[in-house]
């Protein structure tokens, strides 16, 4: 082993090293994928079958640009419409029910720094207890991918909250060809947020 293993394993870790100075696995199989898909330019029935099949996507994906999606959900709390709002607008109170560090504007134009920075944007309209619509980016992202996150207050009920929330222009992929981009951002939402916000300041239902 110390004498041919030694070789074998060093030759290993080299190829690994050129991978990986290159941008990875990952992005050789995006490469391969990218080369693989454009072989029917002589095949003019399959053109224009793909072709109809594209204007089809783009009448249905009303929400969005190709490769991007939107997450949409509604959530009830037990509280004040201005009491969530100003939750979602104080630094001091995202450290702590994220237990993350927090810089939050909270003027117009004003930029926002939330967990630990991996997330980055700025207030593009405020209104106290009913709207917040904010311009968010993850730092995971690839490079000039900004989405839009717009959060509705509504208060049915004296002490019953309901939040509307559309986060739009949301990646499908991440600038390592991760494709959880999605599912992650709405299970943050979900899970990392909202739902800490119940637990941390009483607010369950």
């Amino acid at each position: 082993m110390s004498k041919k293993g030694r070789v074998v394993v060093l030759e290993k870790v080299r190829v690994w090293v050129e991978s990986m100075a290159k941008g990875g696995p990952v992005k050789d199989e995006l490469e391969a994928k990218k080369v693989a898909v454009p072989h029917n330019k002589n095949n003019t029935s399959s053109s224009n079958g793909d072709n109809n099949d594209l204007k089809k996507e783009e009448v249905n994906k009303s929400e969005g640009k190709k490769g991007f999606k939107l997450i949409s959900l509604t959530e009830k709390f037990n509280c004040r419409a201005r009491d969530l709002f100003e939750i979602l607008m104080d630094e001091n109170r995202w450290r702590g029910f994220t237990q993350s560090n927090a810089r939050i504007s909270k003027e117009v134009g004003g930029e926002f720094s939330i967990f630990d920075g991996s997330v980055t944007g700025k207030n593009l309209e405020l209104e106290e207890g009913m709207l917040i619509v904010q311009r968010w980016r993850f730092g995971s992202w690839p490079d000039g991918i900004e989405s839009m996150v717009r959060i509705m207050f509504e208060e049915p009920e004296d002490g019953v909250t309901v939040v509307k929330l559309t986060h739009s222009d949301v990646p499908e992929e991440d600038r390592y060809g991760n494709a959880t981009v999605v599912e992650n951002t709405e299970r943050g939402w979900r899970d990392l947020i909202f739902q800490r916000i119940r637990t941390a300041f009483g607010f369950g239902i």
